[in-house]
């Protein structure tokens, strides 16, 4: 069984919008693979690596130069690092809410009964502008949790199962931004274990081909830059997909029990 929902995790393409999700997955690589390939951006760090050796080990302030040595090209590259993960991450969660219609659309060919009418599949508009929306919201609020996430790391890891389908539920316009966040904490009662198992799976997975990528650039960097991109995006899609089944499997379970008497904590 757990192969099965994994099998159907790991293949993005299963859903009626396939040429759009195509579209998006390789939209992502490219941008990832620019993040390299810019004549503008410089990857050395060497001379930022340097100085912050140097900033450890320095006794005072006075010792170390006024500036932080990172020349246009660093800059370049992480601006541009940054903005090719956040379009990716963007994507991602895109995908979730395009999840959500796509089950939402085969329900509603499978079922005509007047208790699940209500779970009305959105236009994909709809869903592009709330996640344009859900996109500002994370921009504005991540810069400064960038500065502290690392003290927060582990509140993360462990809320994260809690709250990871709230961008689901928002993009399927049951709920509110900020209404759609308690309501899948209310919903995750139950299914928290299973989604620690999937979610530890996915990363397993990234790990493993993360590692695969690495091999390549023995023999040609090209080549690590292109899989890397490659299997990030599906990796980070593959999260995108889970968030949408996790989030349509609690939401059955809880609105509608007599028609889908599954046993607790079952996902998909």
């Amino acid at each position: 069984m757990i192969l099965k929902l994994f099998e159907r995790l790991l293949n993005i393409d299963d859903i009626n919008c396939k040429w759009g999700v195509r579209f998006m997955f390789l939209f992502c690589v490219v941008a990832r693979c620019a993040v390299f390939f810019n004549p503008y951006s410089d990857t050395d760090f060497t001379w930022l690596n340097t100085w912050i050796s140097n900033f450890e080990s320095a006794q005072s302030t006075d010792q170390l130069s006024a500036s932080i040595p990172l020349t246009s090209g660093n800059i370049v590259f992480l601006l541009t690092a940054f903005a090719a993960l956040f379009i990716t991450l963007v994507m991602g969660v895109l995908y979730s809410g395009l999840y959500v219609r796509y089950f939402r659309i085969k329900k509603k060919g499978m079922i005509s009964d007047e208790t699940v009418k209500r779970d009305e599949p959105q236009k994909t508009g709809f869903v592009i502008k709330r996640m344009a929306l859900l996109a500002l919201f994370y921009l504005a609020v991540s810069l400064p949790f960038m500065l502290i996430s690392s003290n927060l790391l582990i509140f993360f890891l462990v809320g994260f199962p809690l709250v990871f389908t709230a961008p689901a539920c928002y993009l399927s316009g049951d709920k509110g931004m900020f209404t759609s966040l308690p309501y899948v904490v209310r919903l995750t009662r139950g299914f928290y274990s299973a989604h620690v198992r999937s979610l530890f799976l996915i990363v397993l997975v990234f790990f493993f081909t993360d590692a695969l990528a690495g091999l390549t650039s023995f023999v040609s960097m090209t080549a690590f830059y292109v899989l890397s991109a490659a299997f990030s995006t599906w990796i980070t899609f593959t999260f995108g997909r889970y968030a949408g089944m996790a989030y349509c499997a609690m939401r059955e379970k809880a609105e509608h029990p007599e028609i889908y008497p599954e046993k607790e904590g079952k996902i998909g």
